[in-house]
């Protein structure tokens, strides 16, 4: 297979020498669409605007006749398109992990404020923890309407972007302080405990020192009885996009 260095001059000269008609090539970065064809391009009355990722740079002179193909017969051209569809899932697998886009950190909500509320569960049952680098922050998550019908998940924590992430359905007055605190203590262990494995080699979320620590919090039972009492209220205020209103039928 022979491996020919390609710069965007030379795909442009390529492919319009495979199919006479003008062609404009650009290099990109996209992972979603590492391949696009754009036609109408101002000055290219019949013709494309082709940009691809920048590993087809390197791309074999077959991989350059399929993509020549594709572009001259569409689907039709089956056993090229299969080819180059296998060549791109090659390609895309061997790229670095895009790095983790900064998210905005809202921790300041209409009636809780993340910030001290996070300092406070830290302080109080996390002062062992995060020796080797500081601990995550919170946010509010995004204020949009859930498609959640049966369930709901009030926090959560991504180990990539190192973020604990409350759900604004919490940010209301009628929710508990120490619910929020709770939520927030929940999350804390997530980062702060290593991944316990099964018997089966499969990943616990919550294993048993997950257990055995989110047991110590002194407020559990009451958390999780004030979520069932209230989680089909919680539910129906999330799919409206709202803050927790309580219903008359019940109390906090």
């Amino acid at each position: 297979m022979r491996v020919t260095t390609r710069e965007e001059d030379d795909w442009q000269a390529f492919l319009q020498a495979r199919l006479d008609y003008p062609v404009d090539v650009r290099y990109g970065r996209s992972r979603s669409t590492p391949v696009q064809l754009l036609a109408g391009k101002p000055g290219l009355e019949r013709g494309y605007l082709v940009r691809l990722h920048r590993f087809f740079e390197t791309a074999p002179d077959e991989v350059a006749e399929d993509l020549a193909a594709w572009m001259r017969a569409g689907k039709r051209a089956r056993a090229a398109c299969a080819r180059l569809d296998g060549w791109i899932k090659d390609r895309c697998a061997e790229l670095p992990d895009a790095p983790a886009r900064a998210e905005a950190v809202r921790p300041t909500g209409l009636h809780h404020d993340l910030a001290p509320l996070s300092a406070g569960v830290l302080e109080r049952y996390f002062a062992a923890d995060f020796h080797s680098s500081a601990p995550p922050p919170a946010t509010w998550g995004k204020r949009e309407k859930s498609r959640a019908r049966r369930s709901l998940r009030l926090g959560s924590y991504c180990s990539r972007k190192r973020l604990v992430r409350v759900h604004p359905v919490l940010d209301s007055a009628a929710v508990p302080t120490w619910f929020v605190e709770s939520v927030l203590h929940h999350e804390f262990l997530h980062a702060a405990l290593p991944t316990e494995l099964g018997s089966d080699g499969r990943r616990l979320h919550h294993g048993p020192l997950f257990r055995s620590r989110e047991r110590r919090h002194p407020d559990l039972d009451r958390a999780l009885a004030w979520q069932t009492a209230h989680i089909a209220r919680l539910i129906h205020c999330a799919r409206k996009g709202e803050p927790f209103t309580p219903s008359r039928w019940f109390r906090r």
